[in-house]
């Protein structure tokens, strides 16, 4: 199955083409570093390598023994044997198959863990911009409250404004920096968490070069999205399919272990002066202990069976819940950037202060207005990109 680039719904906001080239650039970068994958690589082949183990012949035997008989005359005897025993041959190519589609089974899984791995890389850096954006927003509005206070400190020490209008400005600056203390926080326990990512290596220099812009995604057609899309391009799916034909070799294996298996081996023994060779032929019956080995294979293809049809129905649900959010979140978007956008209005409340129209508490109130629908029109673009990365899992 060739994983391909999944489509998307809508377009992000307008960006510079460089912000997409540098989060891919980083996401790479992070992925490359990152051992996970490489781990569960390793295991997938341990499993194979398990099966194809059980599928060799057993270490041949040597047996030697010595008898002393009771009567002189009648001498002394010893004996030597070899002997290989090995299952039925049909049982050995039932386990090659087995191991077969193990492995096919184990190769799709570890190509799930990479695309789960990458989405959750993804979904950081994302996190990574957003709590930039907040960030810039929030120094911005500090440093506005800092030229505030210093103007009603030196106008109250003047007499033109009161000490009580300046210990206001004092307790809206204290509140705009504990914000930015917080955000900033949460920007270290980010940072951190991509650094267990990128094997513990610094991330200070990748996130100076993400920086604080959304990568651009195509717009698609909604009708891409189906339940075939999701067969051919998603690994989890085709792993559980693959489990299934697993679990199915694996009944045939248990199967025909049930028929008996054989020993042959060479004999050699000597009484007195005479000496004899010849062989040996065993056979084993196993035909009463691998009934319930049999059920269990036949309930586990059973199970994968179910957990594919499962993990299909889930994974559409998702991406079409993720459509619906899209919908909503770009028409939130698109009422909110004309007046979001719009410069103008801190200096026209600032204006309106300085002219004695409004009082400051009115300003403040009117000022925290615009600053929280702000807020929530960064955390709206952060929704919607949020929603565009899930979409994204397969690229």
């Amino acid at each position: 199955m060739r994983i391909r680039h999944l489509p998307l719904l809508l377009a992000l906001l307008p960006l510079s083409l460089g912000a997409t080239t540098t989060f891919d650039e980083v996401l790479s970068e992070v992925m490359s570093n990152n051992l996970t994958a490489r781990a569960e690589a390793s295991r997938s082949q341990a499993q194979v390598e398990n099966i194809l183990g059980e599928n060799t012949l057993e270490a041949p035997e040597i047996e030697f023994s010595r008898v002393w008989g009771t009567k002189a005359e009648f001498g002394n005897k010893w004996g030597l044997s070899v002997s290989q025993s090995f299952d039925w041959p049909g049982v050995y190519a039932a386990r090659r198959e087995a191991a077969r589609t193990a492995k096919i089974a184990a190769q799709y899984l570890t190509e799930s863990t990479v695309i789960d791995l990458r989405q959750e890389v993804r979904t950081l850096l994302i996190d990574i911009i957003h709590n930039s954006q907040l960030i810039d927003m929030q120094t911005e509005l500090v440093n506005r409250m800092n030229q505030m206070e210093q103007h009603y400190k030196k106008a109250a020490e003047a007499g033109a404004e009161t000490r009580l209008d300046y210990n206001k400005t004092v307790i809206e600056r204290i509140a705009v920096h504990r914000e930015l203390h917080t955000l900033e926080a949460q920007r270290e326990a980010l940072l951190s968490s991509l650094e267990a990512l990128n094997a513990g290596k610094n991330v200070d220099d990748m996130v100076k070069r993400l920086g604080s812009d959304y990568p651009i995604t195509p717009a698609v057609n909604e009708a891409t999205i189906s339940e075939d899309l999701i067969k051919q391009r998603d690994p989890q799916y085709a792993a559980a399919l693959a489990s299934v034909e697993a679990a199915k070799s694996m009944v045939k294996v248990e199967k025909r272990s049930r028929i008996p298996g054989f020993s042959v081996g060479f004999e050699h023994e000597t009484e007195g002066d005479e000496h004899f060779n010849g062989f040996a032929v065993g056979m084993t019956l196993p035909v009463w202990g691998r009934k319930h080995q049999v059920k269990a294979s036949t309930l586990e293809a059973e199970a994968s069976l179910m957990d594919a049809e499962m993990a299909l129905a889930r994974r559409m649900a998702e991406m079409k819940g993720d459509l619906k959010q899209l919908k909503a979140l770009r028409k939130v978007m698109e009422e909110y950037e004309p007046v979001i956008n719009d410069k103008a209005n801190y200096e026209l409340l600032r204006k309106a202060l300085t002219a004695g129209q409004i009082s400051f508490l009115t300003f403040i109130e009117e000022t925290n207005y615009f600053i929280a629908a702000r807020r929530d029109y960064i955390d709206t673009v952060y929704e919607y990109n949020l929603a565009l990365t899930r979409l994204t899992r397969y690229e």
